[in-house]
């Protein structure tokens, strides 16, 4: 399923520079060079100054920017994710976020046996009542084929305090760390984005980081909560975890709960509940499509985005401050339905 993310259609991946910048001697980009080259270099250098501080999320943030690196044999190992990632890791101030991005890197592609045994006792130990962090354990034990395991994670998750999946977090660590950088109208004409302020491009790059990282516990919740008509308790721990994500600060994680909910819930006062619920959501989301544009284009609209974001971490904060600034109510009309969606085309 595909996060749906208000600003993904504009968000960038930066291609891969042949060579490594040392933060030192870096030449300033030349107007000559193609623009892919010139966004290549300034990211590249923004990796590099952040690998020179030895705090946990300016590592963390240049790990996740050094991924477009991945490919590179011209760039040093000690500047690719996986050191990076390694020395975020053991920093004195290595928090749930560190590890939580470390589990979500572990899980890429067709990683198997995934998040780490390790990366995954750490994260359990850092943010123990968040859901998200047993769903990850969920889905480790169902790759290995323990039942009795990813039943306990389950209903550990389904007793956690709350679900939150950091996208929000994310987004304000990696764009308040894209700051070490000065962001001029070379590199704007180069992002090929007609309007962009620096805030703007600084949001539509970082958020195109974080949305990229997989989620390979959505899969094994919907595995796992396939058989509640028959089993009372599973049904109320699928019923808890899918509430708390419908709660979570997120946009993608409230879609996926409430569709969950509704999935899970029969018909009656909590189904309709959810499902005014599931109408407000697709509201909110359809005008902040149509406000889309501002975060990029508006300084003070990107501004108000950025800095809810930072003050709760919380990305339907976010979103609720910019459609209040823009004078759009928060509650649809009476009469108001959300969209339909198309089926999808068979091959």
């Amino acid at each position: 399923m595909l996060r749906i993310v208000f600003f993904a259609a504009i968000a960038f991946a930066a291609p891969a520079f042949a060579q490594p910048f040392a933060p030192d001697a870096t030449p300033a980009p030349s107007p000559e060079m193609p623009p892919a080259q010139v966004l290549a270099q300034f990211h590249h250098d923004e990796v590099n100054l952040l690998a020179l501080r030895g705090d946990a999320h300016s590592l963390l943030a240049a790990a996740l920017m050094a991924q477009a690196d991945a490919g590179d044999p011209a760039r040093p190992k000690v500047l690719q994710t996986p050191a990076l990632l390694a020395r975020a890791q053991k920093a004195a101030d290595a928090d749930a976020l560190v590890w939580w991005a470390s589990a979500a890197l572990e899980c890429r592609g067709k990683a198997k046996a995934c998040p780490n045994e390790q990366t995954l006792a750490q994260l359990e130990k850092a943010d123990p009542g968040n859901a998200a962090a047993w769903l990850l354990a969920l889905a480790r034990a169902q790759q290995a084929g323990d039942a009795a395991t990813a039943r306990a994670a389950l209903t550990s998750a389904a007793q956690a305090m709350r679900f939150d999946d950091n996208f929000g977090a994310l987004v304000a660590l990696l764009y308040n760390a894209a700051g070490i950088l000065p962001v001029d109208e070379r590199i704007l004409r180069a992002s090929d984005q007609p309007g962009v302020n620096p805030s703007g491009f600084k949001l539509t790059y970082v958020a195109g980081i974080a949305v990229a990282l997989p989620h390979p516990y959505l899969n094994a919740l919907t595995l796992a909560c396939k058989d509640t008509a028959t089993d009372a308790s599973l049904a109320a721990d699928c019923v808890a975890v899918a509430q708390k994500m419908a709660d979570g600060g997120s946009l993608f994680a409230r879609d996926f709960g409430l569709r969950l909910l509704l999935q899970l819930v029969p018909d009656g006062a909590v189904h309709d509940a959810n499902l005014a619920r599931a109408r407000t959501a697709a509201w909110r989301m359809q005008r902040i499509g149509e406000l889309g544009a501002r975060l990029a284009d508006d300084s003070r609209v990107t501004g108000i985005y950025t800095q809810t974001l930072a003050a709760s971490g919380r990305e339907s904060d976010a979103v609720d401050a910019v459609l209040h600034s823009q004078g759009v109510p928060l509650e649809p009309p009476a009469d108001w339905q959300p969209p339909t969606t198309e089926p999808a085309a068979q091959p």
